[in-house]
Order: structure tokens, then C-alpha cells, then sequence
């Protein structure tokens, strides 16, 4: 299929984030990734709960003295790491929006908390000083091939190389960014763009108002390891296409 006949086909709808082909639901980069065991967030899930209880419960009572509370309490903490987790993805989305917004319009006034303009500058700085020319910014992108459709945070070019690069959030660098820049290295290569990308880069921008950054040049066991992740999500939900 040609490119501009696929891009008329490729819609993507923002409120369910949900990419499509000829109306066809694609499978999104994170979801395929989920299959990849993650034991360290168990642990955090459990602390999450642990934590609630330990903050929230009056070190004078008795769970048995009132046990209505503590079945409330109990249920509340079930629910502390999904509500700890939302909360982080929110401070995360404005924070990228806030990037790609200094990226597209020049705006250097960002609407987030004191941690987020830190940040923010913190990435701004770096940008500047090594002349990041920014080549992409949230760039939709899709692939027929391996039905999947993900949208690159950034694709940008830095002392004469051109990289994928990502902004993550998180408390740290999970080789799981790796696996999803290639993945939309593969589809930017099958859409006729990203020929000569040289490497993958995470820019990790963390809560505690630090940047860290990390480079994979390996790009093919990036990729490799994707499509195994690919190809375990398809057979875990029998999908054959």
C-alpha cells in the first residue's frame, strides 16, 4: 500500500487512545510490552498498600474496635498504587506537553508544579547547549505490517546524528523504552522515514526534579526484542494477523 493511501486510512482517536487502519483497531506499542514481566512493580503495588494503611489508620485504635473503618480502610489501600500511578501519569502528560509545546511554539512559560518548571528547564538547558534541532514531536506513526500503530515522542538530531528519543517520567530507565523506541523505529522505516537514525535516547525527567539520560546504538537487538514481545502478545491473545 502506498504511503499517502495508508495515512488517509490511519486515523487516531484521542479520547480512547485508540490508532486504527481502514477502521481496524492497531495494537498500541505499550499494550504489546505489557507482556514483559515486571516483579519490581509488585513490590511497589504491595509498599503502596502498606504505606496507605500505615498513614492512614490511628495508631490508638484497634482494627477491631471499629471494623467498618478498617474494612473501608482496607479497600482504599487496594486501590493506592493504581491512584499513586494515575497521579504520576497525569504530572507526566503536562509535563510533555508542556516540552512539545516550547518544541512547536516557542512557549517557555509551562502551566505545571515547581518540580515540573525544574525540570522543564533542566531538558530546555541540555537541548540548548548541545543544539538539539528537533525533528519530529509527537509524531503519529503506524505499521501494516505488524498492525501497530504509537505515537514517537521525539525524533531529533544532535552533533550531526539523528536519534528516536523519548521523555519518560518514571523513577528510573527500564529497558522496556528501548524496545518501544524500536518499535517506532521499525514503523518509521516502514513509512518511509528514519533511514538514518543512528540510536535510541531516554530522557528521564523524574519527580525529584533530576534529568537522567541513557543511549542504545544497538538498534536491531532493540527491534528483536520487540518483535518477540510482538509475537508472545499475539499468541497470548490468538491473534493471527
Amino acid at each position: 500500500m502506498k504511503k499517502n493511501n495508508m495515512e488517509s486510512k490511519y486515523k487516531f482517536e484521542k479520547g480512547r487512545h485508540i490508532h486504527t487502519l481502514d477502521g481496524k483497531p492497531l495494537m498500541g506499542i505499550t499494550t504489546v510490552l505489557g507482556v514483559i514481566s515486571k516483579p519490581m512493580l509488585i513490590q511497589w503495588s504491595a509498599n503502596m498498600a502498606v504505606d496507605y494503611i500505615d498513614n492512614n489508620w490511628d495508631d490508638n485504635a484497634s482494627p477491631f474496635s471499629n471494623l467498618k473503618e478498617w474494612e473501608e480502610l482496607l479497600k482504599e489501600a487496594r486501590t493506592a498504587h493504581r491512584k499513586k500511578k494515575e497521579k504520576a501519569g497525569d504530572w507526566g502528560t503536562a509535563v510533555h506537553l508542556a516540552i512539545e509545546e516550547w518544541i512547536k511554539f516557542k512557549k517557555e512559560e509551562p502551566e505545571l508544579d515547581e518540580i515540573g518548571i525544574n525540570v522543564f528547564n533542566k531538558f530546555r538547558a541540555w537541548a540548548e547547549e548541545n543544539s538539539v534541532k528537533f525533528l519530529e514531536s509527537e509524531k503519529h506513526l503506524w505499521s501494516e505490517k505488524m498492525w501497530t500503530g504509537g505515537i514517537v515522542d521525539l525524533v531529533i538530531e544532535m552533533q550531526g546524528k539523528r536519534y528516536i528519543a523519548d521523555i519518560k517520567t518514571s523513577s528510573g530507565i527500564y529497558n522496556e523504552a528501548f524496545f518501544q523506541m524500536a518499535a517506532y523505529d521499525l514503523m518509521l522505516k516502514e513509512m518511509g522515514e528514519g533511514k538514518d537514525i543512528e540510536g535510541y535516547i531516554v530522557i528521564n525527567l523524574k519527580k525529584d526534579g533530576t534529568m537522567d539520560m541513557k543511549m542504545a546504538t544497538d538498534m536491531e537487538m532493540n527491534q528483536q526484542a520487540f518483535l518477540s514481545a510482538l509475537s508472545l502478545y499475539k499468541i497470548i491473545n490468538n491473534l493471527k494477523k
